[in-house]
């Protein structure tokens, strides 16, 4: 016949060995955020100079509503990616998903110019000068997405692959800005097909790296 254990010496068993968790405090995931894409940002001008036409005072109203979008849908997107991680009843993660459609716009818009003007949005050079920005703004967009996955690694998601996808999202946004404070071309159809295929990409290897990552 077995003993009925005292539950007070059961709990301490368990417990044993166990070690405090610092929790996760959501202004210093945002913080961490930030800093990544503060220190991307000084790195791409340090290196490859600002724009030219800001250097001469001059301001495109395209080039502003694209980067602002993309700031716009990296803050979103970010914020969503904390949250995550800190996971808890009654929180929303869809918000970022209307940033995310503002920001849609841009290649919808580069599309349908893209299509009025034929064959000659395919020449060589426009092709490779594309390619080099959405290289660009993907490796910019390295350093948020490491500090990003380490978060989560931190914390508990409950969806991990969702959070990936957000998590490349957020990263591919902040490393597209970073890249367009180089870039001089305002054209939308350089704007919106390259520069968003940056964050569509961060957003796909998010999606399949990150899970793999975080397993807890």
């Amino acid at each position: 016949m077995t003993m009925p254990r005292d539950s007070s010496a059961l709990i301490a068993e368990l417990v044993d060995g166990l070690a405090p968790v610092k929790p996760l405090r959501f202004g210093e995931g945002v913080a961490l955020a930030l800093a990544g894409a503060g220190v991307t940002a000084v790195l791409v001008i340090a290196l490859f100079g600002l724009r030219e036409e800001w250097l001469e005072g001059h301001l495109d109203p395209m080039q502003l509503v694209s980067t602002g979008l993309f700031l716009g849908l990296a803050l979103s997107a970010t914020v969503t990616v904390v949250m995550m991680g800190r996971p808890q009843v009654g929180n929303d993660h869809g918000g970022w998903r209307w940033a995310a459609a503002m920001a849609g716009l841009l290649p919808v818009a580069g599309a349908i110019v893209a299509m009025g003007r034929g064959t000659t949005t395919m020449s060589p050079e426009l092709m490779s000068h594309g390619a080099q920005c959405m290289a660009g703004g993907s490796i910019a967009s390295l350093l948020v997405f490491t500090m990003l996955v380490l978060w989560l690694r931190r914390g508990a998601p409950t969806s991990p692959d969702r959070a990936g996808l957000v998590a490349g999202v957020a990263a591919g946004a902040f490393g597209i800005f970073a890249a367009s404070l180089h870039c001089g071309d305002n054209d939308i159809v350089h704007i919106g097909l390259w520069h968003s295929a940056a964050v569509v990409l961060m957003g796909l290897a998010g999606r399949v790296l990150v899970p793999r990552l975080i397993r807890w």
